[in-house]
């Protein structure tokens, strides 16, 4: 019963994530693996009080930095949220992708998460 107990707790302790309000500086912070640590604490905050739809690809620029890349079309870009390295190749990738209009402007987001 006891065992049964602390496996449910720590369980719930290591599925909460600290959310962390968008801070650009932070954002932009890259870590030693290719990562960036501090988005997958901002992504919630950002996508739900910013409006990024509408913005123009230069206020995307100011407001994000540089994307990472380019990966569906010539009117998109990502940014690399999260992501779980495996002993040597990734297993897990988390993007907020982006979608212009022909125009600069921000047609519609989505979260992409890949998995092993």
């Amino acid at each position: 019963m006891v065992k049964s107990f602390l496996v449910l707790l720590l369980s719930t302790l290591c599925s909460c994530q600290p959310q962390q309000p968008f801070d650009k500086n932070k954002w932009g912070e890259e870590g030693d693996l290719m990562d960036f640590p501090n988005r997958k604490y901002m992504i919630d905050d950002l996508v739900t009080h910013y409006t990024l739809k509408g913005k123009t690809y230069k206020e995307i620029i100011s407001l994000l930095g540089e994307s990472n890349y380019s990966p569906d079309s010539t009117y998109s870009i990502a940014y690399r949220v999260d992501i779980d390295w495996g002993a040597e190749d990734p297993v897990y990738s988390k993007d907020l992708v982006i979608y212009f209009s022909r125009d600069s402007l921000v047609q519609f987001y989505r979260l992409k998460e890949w998995k092993k």
